[in-house]
C-alpha cells in the first residue's frame, strides 16, 4: 500500500512542477544581448550592447541597455530605445519603462512615434496603455499626418484602435 501511495505522490508532484513551470515561462521576456549579467538573488537581469527583449504578446524592445526585474515584471530600456508592436507601430525614445503586469509603457525624454497608418508624432514623455491602446502626453507635441499636415498641441490623448 505504501509504495502505491508514494508513486501517486511522486506523479502528482512532478505534474504540478511541470504545470507551474509552464506558467512561469509564458509571462517572461525573451532577452538577447552581447553581454548579460544575472543577479539570481534579486531576480534582476541586465543586458548590454544591442539588447532585444520580446514579450509574450510580440512587442519587441531594442536598446543599448535593458534591466529586467523578474519579480515585478518590470523592464527599463536605456539608450536608443525602439519598441515595435505586432500591428507595426514603432515608438523611439531615449529611455522607456515597461510594466508588463499593467501593460504600461512610459517613455522619458525625446520620443518619436510612427503609427502603422503613416502618422508621425514627435514629443517627450509618452504614456502608452497597451491594454486600452491609448497614448497620452502632457508635453508639447507635433503630429504629422500622411498628407504632411502638421498639428501642434500642448497635450494629447490618442486612441490607436479608433484613430
Amino acid at each position: 500500500m505504501q509504495i502505491k501511495d508514494r508513486k501517486k505522490i511522486y506523479i502528482i508532484f512532478f505534474l504540478s512542477l511541470f504545470i507551474f513551470n509552464l506558467n512561469l515561462n509564458a509571462e517572461e521576456f525573451n532577452i538577447t544581448a552581447k553581454e548579460i549579467l544575472i543577479d539570481k538573488e534579486n531576480e534582476i537581469l541586465v543586458g548590454k550592447g544591442l539588447v532585444q527583449a520580446v514579450d509574450s504578446g510580440g512587442k519587441v524592445i531594442s536598446a543599448n541597455k535593458i534591466t529586467y526585474e523578474k519579480s515585478r515584471e518590470f523592464l527599463l530600456a536605456e539608450g536608443k530605445v525602439k519598441i515595435s508592436d505586432t500591428d507595426g507601430n514603432i515608438l523611439e525614445a531615449d529611455k522607456a519603462t515597461y510594466d508588463k503586469t499593467n501593460e504600461i509603457i512610459i517613455t522619458q525624454g525625446n520620443t518619436k512615434l510612427i503609427l502603422k497608418e503613416g502618422y508621425q508624432l514627435i514629443t517627450r514623455n509618452i504614456t502608452y496603455d497597451a491594454k486600452k491602446k491609448i497614448l497620452s502626453s502632457n508635453e508639447n507635441s507635433i503630429f504629422t499626418d500622411r498628407d504632411k499636415n502638421i498639428i501642434e498641441t500642448s497635450m494629447f490623448q490618442y486612441d490607436i484602435e479608433n484613430n
